[in-house]
């Protein structure tokens, strides 16, 4: 009889044990798509966790003002309505914890989550929702001076430039949203763009155009960055010609990279790696979506990965509604 009682507790111990790491839906990255997912699939009352290896609230934390998100005509700080994404999406009973996924198993009627740490979920359905990490350049000096002057975030590291000179590589709109920040802080900004014009909006270029301590250098390429112990010079391409230009730091902007090392085999990809997903930002795989920067397609802008988020969120929600 003791045996019989001691065999149903640890029956019930391990159906506790798989009840806590099972879940309806897995979204991995908690950027604006990850959080709009969590926070519509919360309030349908489904067991939601969301997994990010870093602070939740993804890249707009970094944003000193975005002007272009609805709804706020004087445009918003990005750590604020990272915050305030965060906090709704909690309010609605969205479980977040920090991991760093690196690998995705699918079996017959589950899928496993790995995260690095070695924790590991069971689930229904997944939104992959990672984003997409900066684009290096790949010259020599880039990695050897990592932190020693070269850097990607401006809103982070500008107080280190105060006074200096810096070299700000993209001529896009985040490239040009960086090197207007830095050029409140530091006392001139080189942006150095490798096509014959910048791609950044109108509207950036006009501030441009009329900031007194920023000079634009579009049709020339860093060849390698310069530098023992900290970053000294840039050695630049332009026009066949070869210079060496002088400068404190680095900033490095030229393009974005999705996160999806962990997913080869795992879901189909496309040129550009990212997911390749239909209408409802369904992949290929049954019961694993894709939404923001990192499926194909994406214009990478906040709105629309809000828009991609919903869409997944609405289309897991369907999906588990018809399992049953």
């Amino acid at each position: 009889m003791r045996i019989v009682k001691k065999l149903t507790a640890i029956k019930v111990s391990v159906m506790l044990l798989i009840i806590m790491f099972d879940w309806d839906v897995v979204i991995i990255g908690g950027g604006p798509a990850g959080l709009t997912a969590g926070l519509y699939l919360s309030r349908a009352n489904r067991r939601t966790l969301l997994l990010d290896k870093d602070t939740p609230g993804g890249y707009i934390r970094n944003i000193e003002l975005i002007e272009n998100y609805p709804g706020f005509a004087e445009g918003v700080a990005g750590a604020q309505l990272a915050a305030q994404m965060v906090a709704q999406a909690k309010k609605y009973g969205l479980e977040i914890e920090n991991g760093e996924v690196i690998g995705i198993e699918v079996f017959s009627g589950t899928r496993y989550v790995g995260c690095a740490n070695g924790q590991g979920f069971t689930t229904n359905a997944i939104i992959i929702a990672g984003g997409s990490k900066n684009k290096k350049l790949g010259v020599p000096g880039e990695a050897e001076l990592a932190g020693k002057g070269v850097f990607e975030c401006a809103f982070c590291d500008a107080g280190h430039y105060a006074g200096k000179v810096v070299a700000v590589c993209g001529g896009g709109d985040a490239g040009v949203t960086e090197a207007l920040y830095m050029s409140k802080i530091a006392s001139k900004v080189i942006l150095i763009e490798a096509m014959p014009a910048l791609t950044a909006d109108t509207v950036l270029q006009e501030r441009i155009k009329a900031n007194k301590n920023m000079v634009v250098r579009t049709g020339t390429k860093i060849e390698a960055i310069i530098g023992k112990d900290e970053v000294e010079a840039v050695e630049l391409l332009s026009g066949g010609k070869k210079e060496t230009l002088k400068t404190d730091g680095v900033l490095v902007h030229i393009g974005l990279d999705p996160n999806t090392d962990y997913l080869e085999g795992v879901v189909p990809l496309d040129e550009n790696g990212q997911v390749i997903v239909n209408g409802n930002m369904a992949s290929e795989v049954p019961y694993i979506f894709a939404a923001g920067d990192i499926r194909g397609g994406s214009p990478r802008q906040v709105v629309t990965a809000v828009g991609d988020g919903v869409v997944a969120a609405i289309a897991a929600e369907r999906m588990l509604q018809e399992e049953g």
